[in-house]
């Protein structure tokens, strides 16, 4: 549920508590005085603020002019827990995901955690403001299976846009240089590795970067590479009838017996044994 509320000088947001549903007040235009079981927060123009489900929210103060704001009410079917502070670089996730890998298993179901911060300036407001208005637009045609699909994709858009102003919020140097060096790695997986070239391509040195991917992914750029090598070796092996020597030349390894020992070594079983566990032969 969504909507645009406008407020008139010395309007206040309404006092609940325990609704079952959070809260997410984006404002427009004015200021909103809101608190939350002892806290207060000034929302102004281009900030955003979640309510929780389970507290007690009230005004403590109307606005002092014209206010317009968005709402939105939604609820989570996973679990969630409020951090104190940002987390540092895998805090809250598997070992799998905090090193940039989707899965152990091509087609295994992975959860991931998204980080939403409670009260952000929004770097992109007028995207939010859009993608809200285009979902209050829906209201009206919540009837057809369509325009739920189509809200769901636009409430998807809407956490992205949160957590997009958090991570941006708690960046740091070292995170943007090993994201870097990461995006380089994934483009060019296919290619030899090489330290001095990876810090020429992303204008740091190979030192620095190589300190930032372990702090941030928990490995070397060498291991993240051959971490992702070896994923796309696994879908490779599963989506194609290639043989292993193909698969191990188009993921970037010159041996196909260095490759073969790679994948062992990681998953715990040979390429060809791997291939064996998921296929499926008639008769």
């Amino acid at each position: 549920m969504s909507g645009l509320a406008a407020l008139p000088p010395g309007g206040k947001h309404p006092s609940r508590k325990n609704i079952g549903a959070f809260d997410l007040l984006v404002v427009r235009k004015g200021t909103l005085f809101v608190g939350e079981e002892g806290k207060d927060y000034v929302i102004s123009e281009g900030h955003a603020l979640i309510l929780r489900p389970d507290c007690h929210h009230y005004a403590y103060e109307g606005c002092p002019d014209e206010s317009a704001h968005y709402w939105l009410h939604f609820q989570l079917l996973g679990d969630w827990k409020v951090l104190n502070e940002y987390p540092a670089a895998g805090q809250g996730m598997n070992e799998h995901e905090s090193k940039g890998f989707i899965s152990l298993h091509p087609f295994e179901v992975t959860p991931y955690s998204v980080f939403l911060p409670q009260f952000t300036k929004l770097i992109q407001p007028q995207k939010m403001f859009d993608t809200l208005h285009e979902l209050d637009s829906l209201n009206q045609s919540t009837h057809m299976s369509s325009a739920r699909l189509k809200q769901q994709a636009l409430f998807q858009e809407i956490i992205m846009l949160l957590s997009a102003s958090l991570e941006a919020k708690n960046s740091s140097p070292q995170s943007a240089c090993a994201e870097k060096a990461a995006i380089y790695l994934r483009a060019h997986y296919r290619e030899p590795f090489s330290a001095s070239r990876l810090g020429e391509a992303i204008n740091f040195h190979p030192v620095y970067i190589a300190r930032c991917m372990q702090s941030v992914f928990g490995c070397s750029p060498s291991a993240y590479l051959l971490r992702l090598r070896i994923d796309q070796a696994k879908l490779l092996l599963l989506q194609t009838d290639w043989p292993v020597e193909r698969i191990a030349e188009e993921v970037g390894f010159n041996q196909a017996a260095y490759f073969t020992s790679s994948f062992t070594r990681v998953e715990g079983l040979a390429p060809r044994k791997y291939r064996q566990r998921f296929s499926w032969n008639r008769g």
